[in-house]
């Protein structure tokens, strides 16, 4: 008969203690690890989107959007919704190139199918008139992957009394 001993081997709470403390720093940097790539974004600096009155009889009321030293991407999107009125009219685009989609008789969604360069101006003109009484908001939604300055101007208003006419 043969005499086996079978020795076992537990970890000591030491031991245990160790490994624990140097997993600590490797969570720490796998949890940092996200909002890294998340600085990615392009920065595409101070833009903005503004009101306008237009002139009467000459050119309708709308919004003007300005690139600031960055272009504005391709995929860019202005929501404007209007109030106070059933049909915010038929939006042109001069400027630059976008397509304009009705979503309702007083939603439109404007997004820019090539970039706006640096410094160029995207005109948005509605065939209403300021003899009408409306109101109209307009705010823009960048693609993924970028993110505005933090003095951009990302929303406008007009709204016009029948008489007055104001923009912002």
């Amino acid at each position: 008969m043969e005499d086996t001993t079978q020795s076992t081997r537990s970890v000591s709470r030491r031991t245990l203690v160790k490994g624990a403390a140097w997993s600590v720093p490797v969570i720490a940097v796998a949890a940092a690890s996200p909002l890294a790539a998340a600085s990615t974004a392009t920065n595409v600096g101070d833009f903005s989107l503004a009101g306008s009155c237009g002139v009467l009889g000459v050119l309708g009321p709308g919004f003007t959007l300005t690139a600031g030293a960055a272009p504005l991407p391709a995929g860019t999107v202005i929501n404007i919704t209007g109030s106070g009125i059933a049909n915010i009219g038929v939006f042109s685009v001069t400027g630059g190139t976008a397509s304009v989609n009705v979503l309702s008789p007083t939603s439109r969604q404007v997004t820019l199918t090539a970039p706006l360069a640096a410094g160029a101006t995207l005109d948005l003109r509605t065939t209403l008139s300021l003899s009408v009484a409306f109101t109209l908001n307009a705010s823009t939604t960048l693609p993924s992957g970028y993110v505005a300055g933090s003095g951009a101007k990302q929303s406008g208003t007009v709204t016009s009394t029948l008489v007055l006419c104001s923009a912002s």
